[in-house]
């Protein structure tokens, strides 16, 4: 059974692709003529989740105006506003505060990155693990050149870019208890409210192997978009 809320933060200025976000937010920005934002949605939608809400800042309005009430993408749509210089712990923070979140569980995320992340499976580790937060991890990625060192200090393998299997990183979704709220301080999260729970044994991880994309600027979003045509048989 999936969850029926989500909650999605967005707002950042989106710098890293210059000139392309001065009249546009990051959020709206195509991925092969679709919206970041918009190929969340579905993917939450089709997922089973009901109602999200959207925290907003940078060219908040357009954001708005394009997604509405969230009829036409067959679910409920609230916004929250917060200030898009903060940290993603002052947007969770801002967001929980404004609205009013009856569930005692929901997804959170960050508004760019395209999964096919099961969430039904990442609800199941959640509650099993019976943690305030539960993190989807992805085997840590990189763009340097992977080196092997053996105990006498002799380089014993050399790989170039790609997934470190011993290693793991943030995908930027998560399963958030309703007691996170009484937590969130300001700044980022990844500083100050998950090293909490670290401490008291509260954070969960969920791996996932499948689809995962971030579109944080023209590199990546380039290679997101040659990923999905793959995936969606185009030319």
């Amino acid at each position: 059974m999936v969850l029926k809320t989500a909650v999605i933060i967005t707002g950042g200025r989106g710098k890293r692709f210059e000139e392309r976000t001065e009249d546009l937010p990051k959020p709206l920005i195509p991925v092969n003529d679709k919206p970041i934002l918009e190929r969340i949605i579905e993917w939450l939608a089709m997922s089973g989740v009901e109602n999200i809400i959207i925290g907003t800042a940078y060219k908040k309005d357009m954001i708005k105006n394009y997604f509405g009430d969230g009829e036409d993408f067959g679910v409920k749509i609230k916004y929250t506003e917060h200030d898009e210089n903060g940290g993603t712990e002052d947007a969770f923070k801002a967001l929980l505060e404004q609205a009013n979140i009856e569930d005692d569980n929901f997804y959170a995320m960050n508004g760019d990155q395209i999964t096919n992340l099961s969430l039904d499976d990442l609800e199941k580790a959640h509650l099993e693990g019976s943690s305030i937060a539960t993190i989807a991890t992805i085997n840590l990625r990189t763009n340097f050149g992977i080196v092997s060192v053996n105990e006498n200090g002799k380089i014993s393998e050399f790989k170039e870019k790609g997934e470190v299997h011993d290693k793991k990183m943030n995908a930027g979704i998560y399963v958030f208890n309703k007691q996170i709220k009484d937590l969130l301080i300001g700044g980022n999260i990844e500083e100050n409210t998950f090293r909490k729970l670290i401490k008291e044994s509260k954070l969960h991880s969920f791996h996932h192997n499948g689809l995962w994309l971030t579109v944080n600027d023209k590199k990546e979003l380039n290679h997101a978009e040659q990923m999905l045509k793959k995936q969606e048989g185009l030319n």
